[in-house]
């Protein structure tokens, strides 16, 4: 008698939840909080052009996930899709760079917690160096220990917790942007569309680059979606769906939210809070709301949660897959017996997620840390998005000739998605932070680079994969006879 194997939980998602882990991983409230600070400081009031700019290059690569996704659902994503297209050896370093991009995402979520922490504290009037070293401690344990209390027991439970810390923070984010709007103009700053413009940009076309390296980092995570396809109903169907629905509904909030904060303050002065280590949001939000600005301070905690709680499920589900197809330890295909997670795939992620964030806070302080971890995620999505555009080309070869519309989605969108991703990869990252400082530059390609040649190294150490399984291939639990 054929063993049946287990696997992910299957069923358990829908239209929503999967929707929801999308628009949770691209977390509203911490796009405006973190990265405005960093895109308003390279490109002052044209922040708003960089976000319009980072969509376009984004649409392209959401396109190819779709089709991806409708025809091969998989828990392994990019990896399996980049085996089946080129071969086992590209799958493999796929597969480590696609993980790369999960867990480094993941470490983010510490620091944040820490950050904002720190800031939390200072609201406080607790405002002494070591009472900032205390709160950025506390917040990287807190952040790691009730996301990993939540994402242990179930894909549905992570979800209903991350829909919680959503809506909350939409919530707040709203009530802040339409402050800003309604009071900026009877401050002296009077609503206008130069953000749309290049002139808006301090630092010219060389600044809207800079800032569009942190926009980029904005709209990666609609791919997560992808990664639950092996726990989702009717995945062909409802995952494409899925991965365009949670893209169109942050950028149409994102943009109009980047663009109601460039009005909250100017540049210089958002540059020394920079440096102090505090999140320039919080600034703005205090000169807005006053003592209420706390609730800036909550709202991005809570989104920290959503967010530790979704790198950890899609990181996790990477690693899963690939000990799943023998190209790493199969240790980590191993699902816990109850809630049938890969609890020892989540034990190195989470425990890489408190040496990493330690080590950039101890070398660089907390918001240098921020930006190195961010800046270090975004190349890892770049290319993980080049290898899936390009799978598109190869396994719908066939389609791209038969009509205009064939030639249009099969072939001229992931064209464009590859060159966008090519030029974005060599102009942001080989140029501009290469041509930066040490700490939030040169040391960051080093990094990227060794870590791209270190999973190289391991993919050419696996001598035999096993084939790609289909989620057809996995039974539910409570399916299986005994």
């Amino acid at each position: 008698m054929e063993e049946k194997k287990i696997g992910l939980k299957s069923d358990v998602l829908g239209l929503l939840g999967a929707a929801t882990l999308g628009v949770v991983f691209l977390s509203p409230a911490m796009t405006l909080y973190g990265l405005f600070g960093p895109t308003f400081l390279s490109s002052g009031s044209a922040a708003p052009l960089a976000f319009v700019f980072a969509l376009i290059a984004t649409l392209p690569t959401a396109s190819s996930y779709a089709l991806l996704s409708r025809d091969y659902p998989s828990s392994g994503s990019a990896a399996d899709w980049a085996t089946r297209a080129i071969g086992d050896k590209v799958g493999i370093w796929t597969g480590w760079v696609v993980f790369l991009y999960y867990f480094t995402n993941f470490i983010i979520q510490p620091v944040a917690l820490g950050l904002f922490f720190g800031d939390l504290l200072s609201a406080l009037e607790m405002t002494s160096n070591m009472a900032h070293v205390f709160g950025f401690f506390l917040g990287v344990v807190v952040c790691l220990a009730w996301p990993a209390w939540l994402v242990y027991r179930g894909i549905s439970v992570s979800t209903k917790s991350a829909l919680a810390f959503l809506l909350f923070e939409t919530i707040i984010v709203l009530a802040l942007c339409g402050t800003i709007l309604v009071l900026a103009p009877h401050r002296g700053t009077p609503l206008n569309l130069t953000g749309f413009s290049f002139k808006g940009s301090v630092g010219g076309v060389p600044g809207l680059f800079s800032a569009m390296i942190f926009a980029m980092l904005g709209f990666c995570g609609f791919d997560v979606v992808s990664t639950v396809a092996e726990e989702t109903k009717m995945a062909k169907k409802l995952i494409p769906q899925a991965t365009i629905l949670c893209l169109v509904v942050f950028a149409s909030f994102i943009i109009v939210g980047v663009w109601a904060l460039t009005f909250g303050g100017n540049a210089s002065h958002l540059r020394e809070v920079a440096e102090s280590g505090r999140m320039p949001i919080t600034d703005i939000a205090a000169s807005f709301w006053g003592r209420g600005s706390v609730l800036v301070t909550l709202t991005g905690i809570s989104a920290t949660f959503g967010l530790a709680i979704v790198t950890a499920v899609g990181a996790s589900r990477i690693l899963f897959s690939m000990g799943r197809n023998g190209h790493t330890s199969k240790v980590f295909s191993e699902l816990h017996p109850t809630y049938r997670v890969p609890w020892k795939s989540l034990h190195v992620i989470f425990a890489g997620g408190l040496i990493g964030s330690l080590i950039a806070y101890f070398s660089m302080g907390a918001y240098n840390s921020y930006v190195w971890w961010a800046t270090t995620s975004t190349f890892f999505a770049m290319v993980t998005y080049l290898f899936v555009n390009f799978a598109v080309l190869v396994l719908f070869r066939k389609k791209i000739f038969q009509s205009f519309g064939g030639f249009f989605l099969y072939g001229a969108i992931p064209v464009f998605g590859i060159v966008a991703d090519i030029y974005l990869v060599i102009e942001s990252f080989f140029i501009e932070l290469w041509n930066g400082n040490w700490a939030t530059g040169k040391s960051i390609v080093i990094f990227d680079t060794v870590c791209a040649i270190t999973a190289l190294v391991l993919t050419f150490r696996v001598k035999k994969s096993v084939p790609l399984v289909s989620q057809e291939l996995y039974v539910p639990m409570d399916k299986i006879q005994t």
